[in-house]
C-alpha cells in the first residue's frame, strides 16, 4: 500500500520496494528458478556527457525498476497506445465513460441510485457544421449547467464531453491526473463529504464562448435550437501582408435584424468565438431572467421527482413489513 501512498516519502518507498524486490528473488529461488534469472535486475548506469542533466530528471533505480514490473505485468502500461481520436478528434480524451463516471459520482453524492432525467442532456447542431454541442444540467445534482468545450463528431460524443465539463468542476477527482490512484476518493486516505463537493466552486469548468452562445439561443427560443439557428458570416482580409478573419453572428429565429461583430483574429474559429462572446455579453440581459425561470422549472420538476421516489420507496418499505409480519404470524 506504501508504493501507491502520496503521503509516503520517496526514501521510505524506496527501502519498501528494495525489501519488496528481495523477499521475491527468495520466493522465486524456493520454487526452482536459477538464482541469475530470480536475482534483481541492477539499472544501467547513465551515460557520462548526461550525467549532470540525470541528477536532476533521472527517476530513482529502484523507482525504474517498480515501473518496469508494472509495465510487464500490466501489458505495457507505461506504453500504452493513447486514444488517437476523442469525441472531436482531441488526443488523450476517452468518449465512452464520462456519462457512467458522472452518474457514478452524482449517485454516490445523493447517496441513491439515479433515475431516467435527474441528468438531462441537451444536444444542438454547431452553428458552422463542425458536428454538434450539448450541456447537462440537473436542479438537484448539479450546481450550474455545463457545456460541452467543443464541437463533437456525434451526439452521443458530444454528451460525453458536456459530462466531462461537469466532472471537471464538481468532481475533480474523477477526472484530474491522480484519479487512477484513488478512484473512489477524493485525495489520498480520505473520503470527499458531500458538503465539501458542493463547496467547489463551479468556476473551474471551462466554457466554450459558442456553447454559451448556442444556450443563451436555446433560452430564448424556448427549445433546442438546430444549425440554423446560430449563423456566422465570414469576412477574409489582409492587414500588412497578413490575413485576418472577422466574424459576425446572428439568431434568425429570435431577431433577424441584430448581427454580432467581434473583433479579427488571425484564424476563422477564433474570429467566430470572438463574434460570440460579443454576442453572448448583448443578450446577457435579456437571457438572465429567462435562465432563472428555466432552473426554477426545473427545481420544481425535481422536487416533485424526488417526492415521489420517498413515496414509492416508503411504500415499498411499509410493503416488505407488511410481508414479513404476514410470515411471523
Amino acid at each position: 500500500d506504501d508504493l501507491l501512498n502520496l503521503n509516503v516519502s520517496m526514501t521510505d518507498v524506496v527501502a519498501v520496494w528494495d525489501k519488496a524486490l528481495a523477499l521475491r528473488s527468495k520466493i522465486l529461488q524456493m520454487y526452482g528458478i536459477p538464482a541469475a534469472q530470480a536475482a534483481v535486475p541492477k539499472p544501467k548506469a547513465a551515460a557520462a556527457p548526461k550525467a549532470a542533466a540525470a541528477q536532476k530528471t533521472s527517476v530513482p533505480p529502484q523507482m525504474q525498476a517498480l515501473l518496469t514490473m508494472m509495465q510487464q505485468t500490466m501489458g505495457g502500461w507505461g506504453a500504452a497506445p493513447a486514444i488517437a481520436n476523442g469525441p472531436a478528434g482531441a488526443k488523450g480524451i476517452d468518449p465512452t465513460d464520462f456519462k457512467s463516471k458522472l452518474n457514478s459520482s452524482c449517485g454516490k453524492r445523493a447517496k441513491r441510485s439515479l433515475s431516467k432525467g435527474d441528468l438531462i442532456y441537451t444536444v444542438t447542431d454547431d452553428p458552422a457544421g463542425n458536428g454538434y454541442w450539448a450541456s447537462v444540467s440537473s436542479a438537484e445534482l448539479l450546481m450550474q449547467e455545463y457545456h460541452s468545450t467543443e464541437p463533437a463528431a456525434s451526439k452521443r460524443a458530444a454528451e460525453h464531453y458536456a459530462a466531462k465539463a461537469a466532472l471537471d468542476a464538481e468532481f475533480p477527482e474523477v477526472t484530474g491526473p491522480l484519479a487512477a490512484l484513488w478512484p473512489q476518493q477524493g485525495g489520498p486516505g480520505k473520503k470527499r463529504k458531500a458538503d465539501a463537493m458542493l463547496a467547489i466552486a463551479p468556476s473551474t469548468a471551462r466554457e466554450d464562448p459558442k456553447g454559451k452562445l448556442m444556450h443563451s439561443a436555446q433560452c430564448l427560443l424556448g427549445r433546442s435550437t438546430t444549425k440554423a439557428d446560430v449563423t456566422f458570416d465570414m469576412k477574409q482580409f489582409d492587414l500588412n501582408g497578413v490575413t485576418r478573419y472577422q466574424a459576425t453572428v446572428c439568431l434568425p429565429a429570435y431577431d433577424p435584424q441584430t448581427f454580432h461583430q467581434g473583433v479579427d483574429a488571425d484564424s476563422k474559429k477564433q474570429a467566430e468565438i470572438n463574434a460570440a462572446e460579443v454576442a453572448v455579453a448583448a443578450l446577457a440581459a435579456v437571457v438572465a431572467p429567462l435562465e432563472e425561470e428555466r432552473k426554477a422549472k426545473k427545481a420544481k420538476l425535481a422536487q416533485e421527482k424526488n417526492a415521489l421516489w420517498l413515496a414509492q420507496k416508503e411504500a415499498r418499505r411499509e410493503a416488505k413489513k407488511a410481508v414479513a409480519g404476514e410470515a411471523a404470524g
